[in-house]
Formats: structure tokens, sequence, C-alpha cells
């Protein structure tokens, strides 16, 4: 398209210096040649606008297509259909969808009085967002190729691109401690609606523990055990810090990071685990874990949008998260920070009986760097660290298996974070929680 319009520009220079030739040699030798030559030229010039014109009045175009979310991988599809309403035929006319997806292609058709003209288009969906699709532009041109006139029909619409996800048949189940498609439990002091079985009661249990029917078949007290069973709750919070992020898109950390939130998203639907989303991008968002149909379609939309442009603190914003978190739920953090101050917010977590885990997006592997700066991430000291306090790493490097880096955490001994020359023995705690501005669910 840029080539046309070029050769189409030099067309116009060319014929407007022919036009100026022939002006200056009527008017400074008054032969009748020229004159007739210079009223030929210009009336060229007006047929040509003229017909561009004409071949865009009397058109219909409609465009067909189901749905309005698609996946990245996938390809946009739809159907346009032209019809002549006018008496003259209509000829080089250029037909491409007006979106903001990706490079439109082309249809060129004619048509006379009355013809109906259908095709299909299709455009490959790489990227994830939110983009403007559904209008129509219709480019005429006329047969001296002087003239491009362009209309636009229809009303633009959004179109969502979700993002990409991967199954996760080997999660390992540490990365969530909830229930799976295996058998697996927890123990709580909680009373919950989820009873694992009976023991004799013990000094100190409170009697709306006991199970009375079997207390009275047995002839003493008997108290149940409960589960967290399915009153458990995740939360994935993806840090969208912008410092936090390498790479250029749509090959970058960030990219990275909202593939595997994605896949964990998808996973817990389909195990149906309730699931919440926190990110601090600069629309703070927390979204809180819900058994409505409706939420999987609403956590992809929203991962759909999400860019890392926000500028809160990781362990600031997960300090702001701990009010939303209790000891039912298992908070995974998924970021690609170097800073280490994140982690003392994570084990202050941990010790209140919050289940965490973290999966760290490797920026080496986007950078090629061989080992971080001396401000960045303390790589085995971190890892180390978040082990002795019971909260496994998970690491997931650019073109790797996500599957395969979930399913088992890393070792003290292990540990594939690179390293940098000085690592801290403890972080320092930061600043507390504080009030979150942004989108709460």
């Amino acid at each position: 398209m840029i080539k046309a319009l070029i050769i189409q520009h030099r067309r116009k220079i060319l014929f407007s210096l022919l036009i100026l030739a022939v002006l200056f040699y009527s008017l400074g030798t008054g032969f009748s040649f020229f004159y007739r030559l210079l009223f030929t030229l210009v009336l060229l010039v007006i047929i040509g606008y003229g017909w561009a014109w004409l071949n865009l009045r009397g058109l219909e175009v409609r465009l067909t297509r189901l749905g309005t979310r698609g996946r990245v991988g996938d390809y946009l599809e739809g159907q346009i259909q032209m019809i002549n309403r006018a008496r003259l035929p209509k000829s080089w006319l250029e037909v491409v969808e007006d979106t903001d997806l990706a490079e439109p292609g082309g249809r060129t058709v004619a048509l006379v009085k009355g013809q109906v003209r259908s095709f299909r288009i299709a455009t490959y969906l790489a990227r994830r967002g939110i983009y403007r699709t559904g209008q129509v532009r219709v480019t005429a041109r006329d047969p001296f190729g002087l003239f491009r006139l362009s209309r636009t029909f229809l009303n633009d619409q959004s179109y969502t691109v979700l993002p990409r996800t991967v199954p996760l048949p080997d999660l390992d189940r540490r990365f969530a401690n909830l229930p799976s498609d295996s058998v697996f439990s927890r123990r709580t002091p909680a009373i919950t609606p989820e009873s694992s079985t009976v023991r004799d009661y013990a000094h100190g249990d409170s009697l709306r523990r006991i199970h009375w029917p079997y207390t009275a078949r047995m002839n003493r007290l008997m108290v149940k055990e409960f589960d967290i069973g399915v009153s458990a709750q995740a939360w994935i919070l993806l840090d969208m810090e912008r410092r936090s992020h390498v790479g250029e898109p749509p090959d970058n950390t960030e990219e990275l990071a909202v593939t595997v939130a994605a896949s964990l998203v998808q996973h817990w639907d389909e195990t149906a685990v309730p699931v919440g989303l926190a990110a601090n991008s600069a629309d703070l968002w927390m979204l809180n874990p819900d058994r409505r149909p409706a939420q999987l379609g609403i956590l992809m939309e929203t991962l759909a949008g999400i860019r890392a442009d926000g500028s809160l603190s990781l362990e600031r914003f997960i300090y702001d998260l701990r009010p939303h978190l209790s000891g039912f739920n298992t908070l995974m953090v998924i970021t690609a920070s170097r800073r280490p101050e994140w982690t003392s917010a994570l084990v202050s977590l941990r010790r209140q009986g919050i289940n965490v885990t973290v999966c760290y997006v490797d920026p080496t592997s986007f950078t090629g760097s061989g080992g971080e700066s001396s401000t960045g991430m303390t790589g085995q000291a971190v890892a180390d660290y978040l082990a002795q306090h019971d909260i496994p790493i998970y690491v997931v490097r650019r073109d790797e298996d996500i599957n395969h880096a979930l399913s088992r955490p890393l070792t003290i001994s292990g540990a594939r974070i690179p390293e940098s020359s000085s690592a801290p023995e403890d972080p320092a705690p930061v600043a507390g929680p504080g009030p979150v501005a942004g989108r709460v669910a």
C-alpha cells in the first residue's frame, strides 16, 4: 500500500509539471495546439476525479462476524458483502478492513448494477490486547492512476485478543496447595463445610465440632476434623511494575508473565477452584475469587488489556493486598523483578499462615546477560531465603516449556536464578499497608 501511494504521488507531480509546462508554452507562443493540449489535460483531471468520486457512491457494505473475542494464535475471520445500488458500474475498488490489529490486506473488486460480491477475510492474531475492528474502508481509483479516494463504512467495534494459554497437566500441587484433579487436602483448625474425618474428643475442643450422630453410635464424644477443601481460594499477583520488565514486545518478560497467569487461571477454572487476580499496573486491579461462570471471561479480558506500566512497587502492593487474604488463600506471585525487597513482604504473609508461592520470570533469558547488576535480584541468596521460609519458587525462562517449569520448585542447592556479586542476609522490611486506588471487584 505504501509503495502504491508513492507511485501515485510521483504521477501527480509529473502530471502537474506537464500541465505547468503546457500552460507556459501556451501563454508564451499562443499556438492553438498547446491550448488544446492544456484543455485536454485539465479535462482528464476532472474526469479522473469524477470517476473515483462516483465509484464510491451507491455502495452498500456489510460485515458479518461471530464473536468479539479471540485468542493469540487464532484468526479473526469475517465475511464482507458489497452491493452496488447505483446505475453506473464500479471498477478499481480496493476493499480492506480498517483495523489496528495488523497490516490490512485488501481485495480488489468490480461491480455492475445490482451485483452482490462476498468474500472472506482472516487476520492472524499475534498479540493480546483490545483492538479496533469492524470498519470497512473502500478506496476508488481513476483509470489514469492520479486519484485515490477513500470512504469508510460501518461503525468500529472493540475486539479483545485473549492471551495465549498453556495446558498445565503436571502443575506441582505445592504451587497451589489447593484441591486439584488428584486427592489433596489440608487440615485446618477452623470450621469449614468440608469434614474429612472424626476423632475422639480432646480437652479444649469446641462443642460445635462434636459429631452427634457418631457420638451416639460410639457412646463417647467424637469430634469432626475439617479440611480447607473447596472453601480454599487462589490469588494470582501479577507484577506489572514498569521497572520490573525487560525486552521488546511481543517477546519480553511482560508477555511471558501474562501467559503464565492466563495458563494458571485456565487450569484452576477447569478444576473448579475460585481464583482472583491482582496486578499493580497503572490501573490497580483486585478481582476477588469467585465461582461465577463469568469469572474466567472477566479475568481473561483483564489479562488481555493489562500492561507493564505501573509505578507502585511490588512489595508495597503485597502489603496492600494483605487485608484481602486469609488462611484459606494461596497467593501466587508472578514477577520478573530483580529487586530483593519484595521477599520480606512475602515472608510476613507466610508467617500469618497464608500459603505463598513465587513464579520468577528470568529476565536474563531475554537480555542475554549472564548475571545481574549490584542493584538487581540476588539470585541464589533470594532463592535460599524464600526456601528457608517454606516459600517454593519456580523459574520460567524464554522459550522454555511452562508446564515443565511449574512442575517442580527450585531447591536450595539447585536454584536456577542467576547469581550476582552480593546478597543481603535478610531483606529489610518495607512500609506497611496503605490505601489502594484503582479497580476493585
